[in-house]
């Protein structure tokens, strides 16, 4: 019996010591596990992004333009009859140098017909000026004569005296009717004259405005230079008969040239958000030629006046300062335009960037997926836009399975 109480209590005892082995494994494992977990955290280095100055530039492509270009036309029909000395395709050619003129036979005669018209005119105005006048003083004449009339009568009716006879009286009022008339008739006729004068002056200014349009187009039957440069697209020869407004080539100014270059929205909206005055600054222009560069400088000098819809951006002129060595119109040029305006960006390091549009910003050691916009890249990293990171922290390790809301155990060096 005692040896059966002995076997029990002996396996009481290894159940109570399993039941305390299994407890203590069981509250300790957690706690491994939490060190396991802590142990394998990707460990990323970090660095806080500050901002810097910079100035706003842009590096583009550009043509050669004039800044001058004229389509050769004549504004009516007629025929070519001379052509000016070297007017060929490429020839240069100065301001006032003749290009072309154009036979002005009819224009001659017409205008010979409107003045000898004009003349005409002229002295039926000059007869009727002067019937004028002599009507004028016949009407002053007449008044003076009614008047008098007119108050003889009235000093002989207002006598109570019979001094006067009715005959007398009567014959009085037959002159001052008759005279009355006669200033009437008068004043008529100058009427009629002063509407005949009117109408004689309204065709002296008609076949005026008529012959000096005639001889502002004798003037332009003759085609001169109105700057210089040089002629392309010709379409000029003797005996030629042209149309209203065909085209007969092209004048470029060669000498005062420009370089037109594209910007796009989004660029020409931070080059003129802070100013009132437009888009301004210096562009650097390089053209090379075979294997050798030629550089010069030109200002911002007008933009078109509205946005491209279709290239969603907008063509800036800057004018040349310095020529180039005969470079021709039409030349593909190197822009770096370099705006006065400066601005906030931050580098940051390249291998820092994923899908050159995305970094990876570090808060409460979790990984933030962040949208940037890149300025340029530079020998030392790529600068991005501000846009109010500055302060914060960006990850500058790159890590193969990197996401947006990822734990990690951050360090920085």
């Amino acid at each position: 019996m005692k040896s059966l109480l002995k076997n029990v209590i002996i396996s009481l005892l290894i159940i109570t010591v399993a039941i305390i082995i299994y407890y203590l494994f069981i509250s300790s494992k957690p706690i491994a596990t939490a060190k396991q977990e802590s142990v394998s955290l990707p460990i990323v280095n970090i660095s806080k992004l500050s901002s810097v100055n910079y100035l706003l530039n842009i590096k583009t492509y550009g043509e050669i333009v004039s800044e001058r270009i004229l389509n050769i036309k004549y504004r009516d029909s007629g025929k070519i009859i001379k052509i000016g000395k070297n007017i060929n395709n490429g020839e240069y050619i100065k301001k006032g140098d003749l290009i072309f003129k154009i036979d002005s036979f009819y224009i001659e005669n017409e205008i010979k017909e409107k003045l000898a018209s004009k003349e005409i005119f002229l002295l039926k105005l000059k007869n009727v000026n002067s019937q004028i006048n002599t009507t004028g003083l016949k009407k002053k004449e007449i008044i003076i004569q009614r008047d008098i009339i007119k108050n003889q009568l009235n000093r002989r009716t207002s006598v109570k005296s019979k001094v006067f006879s009715d005959n007398s009286l009567d014959e009085l009022r037959l002159s001052l009717s008759l005279k009355e008339q006669s200033l009437i008739d008068n004043i008529e006729l100058l009427n009629t004259l002063n509407i005949e004068l009117e109408t004689l002056n309204f065709e002296v200014k008609r076949l005026q405005i008529l012959i000096d349009k005639l001889n502002n187009d004798l003037l332009e039957t003759i085609v001169y230079a109105p700057f210089s440069g040089h002629l392309s697209n010709l379409n000029l020869e003797v005996g030629k008969e042209i149309s209203r407004n065909d085209n007969l080539g092209i004048l470029s100014d060669t000498v005062n040239l420009e370089v037109k270059f594209f910007v796009g929205g989004s660029d020409y909206f931070k080059l003129t958000q802070f100013r009132d005055n437009g888009l301004k600054g210096i562009v650097d222009i390089k053209w090379m030629i075979g294997n050798k560069f030629y550089e010069t400088k030109g200002r911002v000098s007008r933009i078109d006046g509205s946005i491209n819809k279709e290239i969603a951006g907008i063509n800036v002129y800057a004018k040349i300062e310095n020529s180039l060595p005969l470079i021709p119109l039409g030349a593909f040029v190197e822009i770096n335009f370099n705006s006065d305006l400066t601005s906030r960006a931050i580098m940051v390091p390249t291998s820092s960037i994923f899908d050159n549009k995305y970094i990876y910003l570090v808060r409460n050691n979790r990984l933030i997926k962040h949208k940037i916009s890149i300025i340029s890249e530079e020998n030392d990293g790529v600068l991005i836009e501000d846009n109010n990171l500055s302060g914060n922290y960006i990850a500058k390790t790159r890590l193969s399975n990197m996401q947006d809301n990822m734990q990690v155990k951050t360090i920085t060096k």
